[in-house]
């Protein structure tokens, strides 16, 4: 038995078996939930490599797997990050129960979380891209609905993506023939060129980012913010990823430079667009946006990559509340628009307010969970000088301004309106928002009991 088996082999077959008998909704998606906890804890539980004890029987978990002539290698260090995804893609289908999704959502998404683990474990890392592409499409069928027409976010997502990946084979073709060290200065370049189209085309980099607010604008909230996120996750391990593989294009190129550079472009660019929509789908795209930023500044750090951890867990979480809020409040609207939302805290307080607190939490205000994490990435750009946290500092009270407008809109209104409690159908939907606060200020608020667990989570890295 092989770790690849474990975790990526038997989550395809699986998902498969639940493509299948997918019109039994409630079937599948608790399914689901169930194999997700299965892998997180076999993942937790079981050590690569190592002789494992069970009664009488000793087995040993091999770390590779030979698929097609390539390698899938999974080391003892790579599950707490495969605990990670697996969390992840837990936590989303728990929020799947309490909005309405499409039937093939569970099964889409552990195959996603699965093939993203694949294209992470692969070797040589070339084909990661390959991998990466496979998920992405498989994630379109999650985004369009059957009968109607493709919308323009959709295939500008799949479009940017897909141009990204052949840019990043090539420049992993050309980094594969030449030494850094030699001082082929003209190759170098050219690599990093195709390097960081590719990379701004998947990552949706300024001037490439329109993607993500059209995707949000049509397509449904929380399926679009769950496709983003776990993409997100998966393409920056993969970025650093290579970046470990190259550590010679950091002396030739100041790479570390350009992603501060970068991030404070998008962060600044995002939150002054997020301040000013009006529009709480096209609100949440844009601070995806500047979310991106917020990841570029981490990775510009010596150690950022733990911080980005840190960051991840506390961001997902937000945003699953906000999308599911969203997708609540949008079955009682005719769209998102702050004209159709407008006295929503006084008809549904704690799922208005979930909308408010995770846009707050993102945007760092003190108390909730993206304070203490942004406030390590502010003591750290210190260190670069004082326009760069100034800059930070703009993104962050620009996001704050659209939460604060958010919660203008939400509070406004003359007539009277029947409260939440008139709507016990919510009951689900309310307890699952409420739970996901509390934890959103207890990470806020004793920081010391999360930090140090998950800045400790190594990432795949292939030599």
């Amino acid at each position: 038995m092989s770790a690849p088996l474990i975790w990526i082999v038997f989550p395809i077959v699986m998902a498969g078996l639940m493509i299948i008998f997918s019109y039994q909704r409630k079937l599948v998606l608790f399914s689901g939930i169930f194999l997700a906890v299965l892998l997180a804890l076999l993942a937790w539980q079981l050590k690569v490599d190592e002789v494992i004890i069970v009664g009488s029987t000793a087995f040993k978990i091999q770390p590779q797997l030979n698929v097609a002539g390539r390698q899938l290698v999974i080391a003892d260090s790579d599950r707490p990050s495969i605990m990670y995804f697996y969390s992840v893609l837990l936590f989303w289908l728990v929020g799947a129960t309490t909005v309405r999704v499409p039937r093939l959502f569970a099964p889409l998404g552990l195959l996603i979380v699965a093939v993203f683990l694949a294209a992470l474990a692969v070797e040589p890392p070339l084909f990661a891209a390959l991998l990466i592409e496979i998920a992405i499409l498989i994630s379109v069928f999650m985004l369009v609905n059957v009968g109607e027409r493709i919308n323009r976010g959709v295939v500008r997502f799949l479009i940017y993506q897909t141009l990204g990946m052949p840019l990043i084979l090539l420049a992993s073709w050309f980094l594969g023939n030449v030494q850094i060290e030699s001082g082929a200065l003209v190759d170098i370049i050219r690599a990093a060129i195709f390097l960081a189209l590719g990379f701004a085309f998947q990552f949706g980099v300024f001037p490439f980012h329109s993607w993500i607010p059209m995707l949000f604008e049509k397509a449904n909230p929380f399926i679009a913010a769950f496709v983003v996120s776990l993409l997100l996750s998966v393409e920056t391990q993969y970025a650093f990823g290579f970046l470990h593989r190259y550590p010679g294009l950091q002396e030739v190129l100041n790479i570390r430079g350009i992603l501060q550079f970068l991030g404070l472009l998008m962060l600044v660019l995002g939150g002054l667009w997020a301040a000013f929509q009006k529009d709480l789908t096209r609100m949440i795209g844009f601070t995806f946006v500047a979310v991106i930023g917020h990841i570029f500044l981490m990775l510009s750090l010596e150690d950022g990559i733990q911080l980005f951890y840190v960051f991840s867990v506390h961001r997902i979480l937000a945003f699953a509340i906000w999308a599911v809020a969203l997708a609540v409040i949008r079955t009682q609207t005719p769209n998102l628009r702050f004209s159709s939302v407008q006295g929503m805290a006084r008809r549904f307080p704690i799922i208005a307010g979930s909308v408010v607190i995770a846009q707050f939490s993102i945007a760092g205000i003190p108390l909730l969970a993206g304070f203490p994490v942004l406030l390590i990435l502010w003591e750290r750009l210190t260190l670069s000088g004082i326009w760069p946290i100034l800059l930070s500092l703009l993104g962050s009270a620009s996001l704050m301004v659209g939460g604060l407008r958010t919660l203008a809109v939400f509070v406004m209104g003359s007539e009277e309106i029947h409260r939440e409690g008139d709507f016990p159908h919510y009951l689900l939907p309310r307890a699952i928002l409420t739970i996901g606060i509390l934890l959103l200020f207890l990470m806020g608020l004793f920081p010391q009991w999360f930090l140090p667990v998950l800045s400790s989570i190594p990432v795949f890295t292939k030599p």
